[in-house]
This record gives C-alpha cells, sequence and structure tokens, in this order.
C-alpha cells in the first residue's frame, strides 16, 4: 500500500536529480568555456609577445643601419642595355628555371661551349706534386691537359692505353689544347664585349615566395666559363702569346665579380673559386706582362674586398632565414617543408611539424627573432671591418654554440624557439675561413705584382716588404688572420715566400698549408703561402 505523499516525493526527487544534472552540465560549460579563453588568451598573448618582440628587434637592427627588409640587400635593377648578365648568351638562363624540363642543364643555354672540357677534365691523372703554393698547383701541365683532351675524342687510342702527355712539348700541348678551346671564342668574344657595361646583375627570381627554393643557376655557368677561360690565358702565355692572355686574364678577374652584389653566401664561395682559378694565370705571367699590365692587375686585384663583400652575406642570411621562417608558418604541410629544407628527414622533424601545426604566430616570430639574433652575434664578429681582420677563434666559438643546440631534443629547441637555429644557421667558422683564405690570396698576388715591378726596377726583390710603399704599392696589406705584417724572405734562389699564419694563427715557418674540409672538419695546419710556380 501505498504511503501518502510518496509520489511527491518522487516527483521532488526527479525534480532535484535534474536539476543536479543541469548545474552539472553547466559546470562542464563553464570548464569548457574557461579552457577556450585561456587557450584563447594563451594564443593572443603569445601572439603579441612574438610579434612585438621582432618587431622590437627589426627597429634596434634599422637604428644600426643593419634593416632586415629584402629590399636592403638586392641590387638595384639596371637596363638590359647596361646589364652585363643580360648578354645574349646569359640572359636565357633564368628563363630556363621558369620553363625548364627536368634534368635540364643551365649550360644549355650556351651550347656547344668547350664540350670537351669536362671530359678532359675527368680524365687528368691525380698527381701528389709537392704544392709550391696554397691557392697554385705548379705551372699548368699543358701536356697532361692535352693528352686528356685527346684521349676524350679518341676511343681506339684511349683503348690502347691512351696518348701520353710525355710524347708532347709544352708549346705543342700548349697549341693543341687551344685548338681544343677554339670553340668557345665566340662565346669569350661576346662576354669580353659585355664586361665593357657598367653593371652585372643576375635576373635572380628574388620575390618567390618560398624563399628556399630560389634557384642560382648562373653560379655554375660563370664558374664553368673561369675553369676554361684560366686554362685558355695558361696556354696563351706557354706560347708567348701575352697580351691575349692578358685580355683573357682581365675578363677572369671581371667573372669573379659578376655576381659580387648577390645576397647569398652561395654566391661569394664561388667568387673565391673563382678568384683561385684566375690567379693561375696571373701567377704563370708574372714574368711576362708588361710594366703597364703588371700596373693594372694590381689596381684590379687591389679592388676585391672579401671582407665586406661576406660581412654583407652573413647579414643578409638574417634575413633569408626570417624569411624562410615565415613561409613556414604560412605552409599547410610543415613536415614536407622540414624535409625540403634539411635535404632529409630531421630527427625530431615529426614532433617538430606537429608542435608548429598548433603553434601560434607568435611562436614563429620569436624563432625569426633568434635566427636573426643567433646570427647576428655568432657570425658577424667573426669578421672585423674597421681592422681588416677574420678572428679564427670567433668562429670556432660560433660554431661551437651552434653545435650545442645539436645536443638538445626537438622538442627543447621548440619550447626555447630554437628549433630553426638549428636547422638553417650554416657553419660560421667555414664561411670566415673561406673568406680569410680568399682575401690572403688576393692580397698575397697584389703585393706579388709589386714585388716583379720592384724587381724589374732594381734588380732583385726587396729585403723587406716596407721597402714597397709607396712607390710600387700605397701601402703592404697586413695578416688579415692577426693583424701584423705578412711573412715575407728571399730565398737562396733568388725567389722569395710571401705568407699569412694561416687558421692556426701559428708560424709554421712557411710550410705550405691548404685550406680543406675532411669529414665536415677543416684541416687548419700549415701557412697559406704564396710561391710563385
Amino acid at each position: 500500500m501505498s504511503l501518502p505523499g510518496a509520489n511527491d516525493g518522487t516527483a521532488s526527487g526527479r525534480t532535484g536529480g535534474g536539476l543536479s544534472e543541469l548545474l552539472h552540465a553547466w559546470r562542464y560549460f563553464i570548464w569548457l568555456l574557461s579552457l577556450v579563453l585561456v587557450v584563447g588568451l594563451f594564443y593572443a598573448e603569445e601572439n603579441w609577445r612574438g610579434q612585438w618582440a621582432w618587431n622590437r628587434y627589426k627597429r634596434a637592427m634599422a637604428a644600426r643601419g643593419e634593416p632586415l627588409e629584402l629590399s636592403a640587400f638586392v641590387p638595384p635593377k639596371v637596363p638590359d642595355d647596361q646589364n652585363f648578365a643580360m648578354t645574349p648568351i646569359l640572359a636565357p638562363l633564368f628563363n630556363f628555371v621558369a620553363g625548364s624540363s627536368p634534368g635540364s642543364s643551365p649550360l644549355n643555354s650556351i651550347s656547344p661551349f668547350a664540350s670537351g672540357y669536362d671530359t678532359a677534365s675527368s680524365g687528368l691523372k691525380a698527381t701528389n706534386a709537392v704544392r709550391c703554393s696554397s691557392w697554385l698547383k705548379g705551372r699548368t701541365d699543358l701536356p697532361a691537359w692535352y693528352a686528356a683532351f685527346l684521349n676524350s675524342t679518341n676511343k681506339a687510342a684511349k683503348q690502347k692505353g691512351g696518348v701520353a702527355a710525355a710524347q708532347f712539348t709544352v708549346q705543342e700541348a700548349a697549341t693543341g689544347v687551344l685548338a681544343q678551346l677554339a670553340e668557345a671564342e665566340p662565346v669569350f668574344e661576346e662576354l669580353r664585349a659585355a664586361s665593357k657595361l657598367p653593371s652585372s646583375r643576375f635576373n635572380i627570381h628574388y620575390d618567390d615566395e618560398d624563399p628556399a627554393e630560389i634557384m642560382l643557376p648562373h653560379l655554375s655557368v660563370v664558374k664553368r666559363l673561369t675553369q676554361v677561360l684560366a686554362l685558355r690565358a695558361c696556354a696563351e702565355l706557354a706560347l708567348g702569346q701575352t697580351n691575349q692572355a692578358f685580355e683573357d686574364t682581365e675578363l677572369l678577374l671581371y667573372l669573379t665579380d659578376a655576381c659580387k652584389d648577390e645576397p647569398f653566401i652561395i654566391s661569394q664561395l664561388v667568387r673565391m673559386a673563382q678568384l683561385a682559378l684566375t690567379l693561375q694565370p696571373v701567377a704563370e705571367g708574372m714574368n711576362q706582362w708588361s710594366e703597364p699590365q703588371l700596373r693594372s692587375l694590381q689596381a684590379r686585384i687591389a679592388r676585391y674586398d672579401f671582407c665586406a663583400d661576406t660581412r654583407r652575406a652573413l647579414a643578409a642570411e638574417r634575413f633569408w632565414s626570417s624569411a624562410i621562417v615565415g613561409y613556414v608558418s604560412r605552409s599547410q604541410n610543415k613536415l614536407n617543408m622540414l624535409e625540403s629544407l634539411s635535404g632529409s628527414q630531421p630527427s625530431g622533424s615529426d614532433l617538430g611539424a606537429l608542435l608548429m601545426s598548433i603553434a601560434p604566430s607568435g611562436w614563429f616570430a620569436l624563432e625569426q627573432l633568434n635566427c636573426s639574433r643567433m646570427a647576428d652575434e655568432c657570425f658577424m664578429p667573426m669578421i672585423d671591418l674597421a681592422s681588416r681582420r677574420i678572428g679564427p677563434r670567433l668562429g670556432h666559438m660560433a660554431d661551437e654554440r651552434i653545435a650545442e643546440l645539436s645536443n638538445r631534443s626537438a622538442a627543447g629547441l621548440y619550447f626555447h624557439h630554437l628549433f630553426f637555429c638549428r636547422l638553417l644557421l650554416p657553419s660560421g667558422s667555414r664561411t670566415a675561413q673561406k673568406a680569410a683564405f680568399a682575401q690572403t690570396a688576393a692580397d698575397c698576388a697584389l703585393i706579388a705584382c709589386a714585388l716583379e715591378r720592384y724587381r724589374r726596377k732594381h734588380g732583385q726583390y726587396p729585403e723587406l716588404l716596407s721597402a714597397l710603399q709607396p712607390q710600387f704599392i700605397q701601402k703592404v696589406p697586413h695578416d688579415i688572420i692577426n693583424g701584423e705584417p705578412l711573412k715575407y724572405h728571399r730565398t737562396e734562389t733568388g725567389q722569395y715566400a710571401l705568407y699569412s699564419v694561416g687558421w692556426n694563427e701559428r708560424d709554421d715557418g712557411g710550410a705550405v698549408g691548404v685550406l680543406k674540409f675532411e669529414e665536415g672538419n677543416s684541416v687548419q695546419e700549415g701557412d697559406w703561402v704564396w710561391r710563385l710556380p
């Protein structure tokens, strides 16, 4: 039997339960709303904090005269009729990039051009001859080159062991090499005429949306042109064709500066390689150049300033790194972007891509800030333009700081806004080493021209470099490594040795060292020595 009021109690209980459930539902909603608000506030705060810090850094850099905008680094456009790079042979290079078929080569735009050079070059046998100089390989082995050309075109002779270099005199080989390179003459004539124009600006697509995909097909072309032209100049010198060799050497010096204003480290590194090739005929012709030719070479070489050019390219790295980070922040597939930037799938890239996909825009701004700041703190001090020095110790410190990033986890790099620092920043000391090596080469070649002029007037080389001033050189360059005078002494054979202490900052008595890298590490022993071949 039911008790009176039992139904009312049941109804009241249900009403109380419904109210409780409703309150619980509202509480969950309030919690969810609070979480959304907290996340929203976090994203808003991070976006504001990142953009504020990044903009403040850019203002500070601009106040120092070092802006981070593309316009500050890109050379201004010039009219085609004043532009060396728009001569008909070179102009199609960047049209090729825009609509090329896979596997094509930018060299196709100037084909045919010294078609047998590459095959002959690959067929040259390496020798273990003792180097007389850090930059020069002794006199160009023209008989070996001519034999390599013949073997590359005569399969029957090659099958029988090949044509031997020993069967040619230097003059015969020089004549044969020039004949092999004759097909390049129209190319060089056009380039020589174009070199009289006031400017050189290749049509690089600086405004590409993805900065990491900007193509530089012209670099391989100008280097190849330099290789072939340097060989031709040396062959001309061997035949006593000094005026022709001088014209080619002038063009070589021009080609070495054709990419001078480009805001890329790789462009400067190619120029350094071009200079080393160019100095071969400069040195081989030292006893043949006339006094006016020596003065002209000296004045032209004095204009090389790899310290300033490399420092400017390093400054541009701050822009390129921040531009790449900005592009990745807008990318829909961040994992693919990370793989394309590193050339493979970097360690922790999956986690990094996942975290970046949910990161606020302010996180990318802080990554831009740290990339630029680390480049500024690590790279820029290595090259001191005021004292004209490049410091090995600062280079080592920069590499150590960047190497520390490799020991951090992807999550650690992410939360400290250092992910792209590890991914994008290059080896600072390697770049600084190559710049110092190239500038020392230019300085030694400059002094060599002055020494030769002194010898012709006085019958022997001077006892001290200071004797060259001011008649033969306005000011003798100092050692770019330590700021002290370059080492110099006359030899018993009537020649001389001129050298820098090199990257190890130690005088090794003129023991020839070269700049090379093995397994990622630089070989630093020996001095950087100039001796005539």
